[in-house]
């Protein structure tokens, strides 16, 4: 309410609406005001900006680019089971996801114990598992799998040094129902332009085809780019050193541009017989001629299993088929397998089983020969993508098959943690009022405590096993994340307490303890953890052969651990080393024992004082894990390494090596998120007071 007085008039007039509040200027309060004093306060920090700004953009987009026109994601989605599980029985698979509901019930029963979901973060959870299932629907009904290009005929290919046939055999995989298609790719073999297009799967032979255009076009503009520079650096006007000019001319004349490719091998000008036989009879189920009108055609395959497509002609085609696509082959071992009867369903022995990678479409059927000889197939390491992708294919190819991986166990996952969410609260909502005085989630609080303590138990006896109950799984078969998790959390857990006796028996009276703590830790700080490694898988079995029985999983656990307890017992000692000496003397004072003093009193704030430092140690733990892959035991670091030393993965390192940086990140990032909410609610609150 506000009053004015007017002179003219002699009454007093009320006001009773406040004149509005005007919103403060955009450039002194919100989003703007944030970047003009942060990022543009002045022409240098402007200048800065935004190069800054451009230097990220430009590397962003040039990742982007590189994800989807040149990674080879094939690496990641063929070995998943391998980085998550290694080579862990299938048999016990079933343990393995059944902790991970559990780690996720827990997960979200300690959210209802200590902290609030949001409607709004319930919703983007709902959103990203809809769309890891709407997402692979959406692209098979829209997305088009690329062809593959396959070379026919009988004239011999040459580029520079390499020489290639086309194959007048050639075997693949296909279902039941399916189409497969042939013509002859006419839109690409018009001129050596169109024929640098070529991006899908080929033949060795049809990469040979447009890499040779690649070259030839290459060699043509960088001989007009050398003749522009040469043009240009005149006598009366020099752009161009002597030493450059030279180099130019000697690079002009190694240049050397052959007759077009199209033209000179006559792709695609002479008719192209073939038949596709059923693999396993040898049956044709479609035979003719293709004409080099780019006429298509068709069959619709009866059985699912291995077929040959036979070619013939006397010129070079390039065929665009579609339903031929590579796969990959794989060798196992396999059990005699009995049914009730005891009849024998499997008979022991090695397999082979072929994977075509467009759909993972698996066959076991034997791969068909002739004349005694294996038929050349479409594998992988013969027939790669050749060329930039496509956005189509990129989502065709690896997006889709990928989210097809791990929807389900998200929503398992997602459903698990909402259980324990909605569990918890309920039975905090519906316990008595005595039970809630000291806080109103005091009993979901003490739940949780018990999970969490329970989980790592929980966890360990379902991985291992725990006899008679469940039988022991074999730890020389634990590999990729499960082993990672395993090492990280036996190391943590059990590190902790020996590290914090470590800390009080370095500041201990007694010179005997104190002695000997300092000498362990100086001693394990001193040495590298690869050393320890080392030493618990080979030197400790010779100098007690008893101890060669244990797996070799347990003994780097034992070393993980000793090696931790060290560094961390120096973190501990730091948070006592800052305790004000009064606190210890006045709870002397009031009559606590030493026991009690350390245990209520110093110790308390000091593990809340080193909680930065702590965690940082166990991040660190989470990433040396890695190292356990030099001495033989197949981490997430060594299933990577195992990956691409794979004949069909040879040469995608990055792409594997991408895939567990962001495994390792999502961890560290989840761990210093957890550290920075303790911290909030501990260490945070004990500095404010």
């Amino acid at each position: 309410m506000a009053t004015t007085t007017d002179p003219r008039i002699t009454q007093t007039v009320v006001l009773y609406q406040e004149p509005p509040i005007k919103p403060p200027p955009m450039l002194t309060a919100g989003p703007l005001a944030w970047l003009r004093n942060n990022l543009f306060s002045s022409v240098m920090n402007s200048v800065l900006t935004v190069l800054v700004g451009a230097l990220i953009v430009a590397v962003i987009v040039s990742f982007i680019n590189w994800v989807i026109t040149q990674a080879n994601w094939y690496a990641v989605i063929f070995n998943m089971r391998q980085f998550m599980l290694g080579r862990y029985q299938a048999d016990a698979e079933w343990r393995v996801q059944l902790t991970m509901l559990l780690i996720a019930f827990t997960i979200g029963a300690a959210l209802a114990a200590w902290g609030r979901i949001t409607r709004f973060f319930a919703l983007i959870i709902v959103v990203i598992v809809a769309l890891a299932f709407v997402i692979p629907v959406a692209i098979r009904a829209v997305g088009v799998v690329p062809p593959t290009y396959l070379t026919a005929g009988s004239t011999e290919l040459q580029s520079g040094s390499s020489t290639e046939t086309p194959l007048p055999n050639v075997g693949f995989i296909a279902q039941a129902g399916e189409t497969v298609s042939l013509r002859l790719a006419t839109d690409l073999t018009t001129s050596d332009e169109a024929l640098r297009t070529l991006h899908s799967f080929g033949d060795v032979a049809a990469n040979l085809l447009r890499a040779s255009a690649e070259n030839r076009l290459t060699n043509i503009d960088r001989i007009a780019v050398i003749n522009a520079q040469l043009a240009e650096d005149t006598p009366n006007f020099r752009t161009l050193t002597a030493n450059q000019r030279a180099a130019l001319e000697t690079e002009l004349g190694r240049l050397v541009v052959p007759e077009p490719i199209a033209e000179t091998l006559a792709l695609n000008q002479t008719p192209i017989s073939y038949r596709v036989l059923r693999g396993t009879t040898f049956e044709p189920i479609l035979e003719g001629e293709l004409a080099p009108d780019g006429t298509a055609a068709t069959v619709t395959l009866p059985d699912s299993g291995w077929y040959i497509l036979e070619t013939t002609g006397d010129g070079i085609g390039l065929l665009e088929t579609h339903g031929i696509y590579p796969h990959l082959q794989r060798d196992f071992s396999r059990l005699e397998e009995l049914d009730e009867a005891g009849n024998v369903i499997n008979s022991a022995g090695r397999y082979q089983q072929y994977v075509r990678m467009t759909d993972g479409f698996i066959t076991e059927e034997i791969r068909p020969q002739i004349e005694g000889r294996d038929v050349p197939m479409m594998i992988i390491i013969d027939n790669q993508y050749r060329g930039d992708r496509t956005f189509n294919d990129y989502l065709v190819l690896y997006l889709g098959p990928f989210l097809d991986l791990i929807n389900e166990a998200l929503l398992w996952i997602v459903i698990a943690g909402a259980v324990g969410y909605i569990a918890l609260g309920l039975i905090n909502r519906s316990a008595p009022a005595s039970t809630k005085q000291r806080s109103s989630r005091a009993v979901a609080q003490r739940i949780a405590w018990w999970l969490l303590l329970a989980l790592p138990v929980l966890m360990f006896v379902l991985t291992y096993g725990l006899n008679p109950i469940l039988p022991l799984t074999d730890t020389r078969r634990w590999g990729g994340l499960l082993l990672t998790v395993m090492l990280s959390m036996v190391g943590i857990i059990a590190s902790f307490p020996l590290g914090v006796l470590l800390a009080l028996g370095r500041r201990s009276k007694l010179p005997v303890v104190s002695t000997a703590c300092t000498l362990y830790i100086e001693f394990v700080r001193g040495v590298p953890l690869i050393t320890v490694l080392f030493m618990a898988q080979l030197l400790v079995p010779l100098v007690n052969p008893q101890l060669a029985e244990v797996d070799n999983v347990f003994r780097a656990m034992v070393g993980i651990t000793l090696f931790s307890a060290a560094y961390l017992a120096e973190n501990v000692r730091g948070g006592l080393q800052a305790i004000p000496p009064g606190q210890e003397e006045a709870a002397k004072a009031l009559g606590l024992a030493g026991w009690q003093v350390t245990l209520f009193v110093t110790l308390p704030q000091a593990l809340r004082l080193v909680i930065p430092a702590l965690v940082g140690q166990f991040i660190s733990l989470f990433k040396d894990t890695s190292l356990v892959a030099i001495v033989g035991l197949v981490d997430l670091a060594g299933i990577s390494q195992a990956t691409v030393a794979q004949t069909e993965f040879l040469g995608l390192r990055r792409e594997v090596y991408i895939f567990i940086s962001i495994i390792y990140f999502a961890f560290c990032y989840i761990m210093a998120a957890l550290s920075r909410r303790l911290e909030a609610s501990g260490s945070g609150a004990a500095r404010r007071v």
